[in-house]
């Protein structure tokens, strides 16, 4: 009995969904049409009726790519462990050295964790390759859907990260300086760390040993010492420049119960979408 007949939508997404888990898996270099239409499990007939030229094919599947190329973001991890620490230390919290010292090691261990997931996750590899190759692109409706994708995927993780960052700050009891404020403030501060962070696991890409070396070191006022990487460094240089203490909080005993038990209830929330 033969394949029977898939639709054009069906055979686009498994088309494209499988082009994608190849290039993830071994580069974009190695991938044959021919190959997709048999991993992807559709006929060479749909598949040429969909894409009557194998570079069409190939185009849509650049667009994917931009679309899908978003550093992974720190939604995904971030929370649960950061919580964590802030709960290990909520009875010490009884002065701005102790509560400065709490921020700067939820940094040294969200952002040393957030380099180690993405220098070694395929969207990275996605990224560096369409960020080295979409200007090169000739076709300029192609190139054009690229560029507008990665800015877009660009502008989602942003967005993402900068309410992580509102978020944490405001329990910290810190706020941005002036004259940022508000959610755009807080992306503001979002892109410029994205920009370092990207900087950061482009120097490791290209070997650079030193950037991920740990180093023993009282960072930013902490009150001890800690194994700082100099690329977390720099990003957490870039955060802190943005935030200050909030003279407005006092930290007292309500104040450390009111942080716990939204810490808490984070803990056990779904990660924002």
């Amino acid at each position: 009995m033969g394949m029977a007949r898939m639709s054009d939508r069906e055979t686009e997404k498994r088309m494209l969904d499988t082009a994608v888990s190849l290039i993830n898996e071994r580069g974009i270099a190695s991938i044959a049409f021919d190959e997709v239409i048999r991993e992807a499990g559709v006929s060479r007939t749909s598949a040429y009726r969909r894409w009557a030229g194998k570079d069409r094919f190939y185009a849509d599947v650049l667009i994917k790519l931009a679309h899908g190329a978003g550093l992974p973001g720190p939604e995904a991890h971030l929370g649960p462990v950061l919580s964590r620490l802030v709960l290990d230390r909520s009875d010490s919290l009884d002065s701005p050295d102790e509560v400065r010292s709490l921020l700067v090691e939820i940094l040294r261990v969200s952002i040393t964790a957030d380099l180690d997931l993405v220098s070694s996750s395929p969207q990275w590899r996605t990224y560096q390759l369409l960020l080295g190759s979409y200007q090169g692109i000739e076709d300029p409706e192609v190139r054009r859907a690229v560029t507008e994708a990665l800015a877009d995927t660009d502008r989602r993780v942003a967005e993402l990260r900068a309410r992580v960052y509102a978020q944490f700050t405001a329990l910290l009891g810190y706020r941005l300086r002036a004259p940022l404020s508000g959610p755009e403030g807080f992306e503001f501060m979002s892109r410029a760390s994205g920009a370092t962070m990207t900087g950061v696991l482009a120097r490791n890409s290209l070997g650079d040993t030193e950037i991920r070396t740990p180093r023993p070191m009282r960072a930013f006022g902490a009150n001890v010492a800690a194994d700082w990487a100099p690329g977390a460094y720099m990003v957490a240089a870039t955060v802190l420049a943005y935030i200050e203490p909030d003279p407005g909080v006092v930290w007292d005993r309500q104040r450390i119960d009111d942080m716990v038990a939204a810490l808490r209830d984070l803990q056990h929330a779904a990660p924002p979408q």
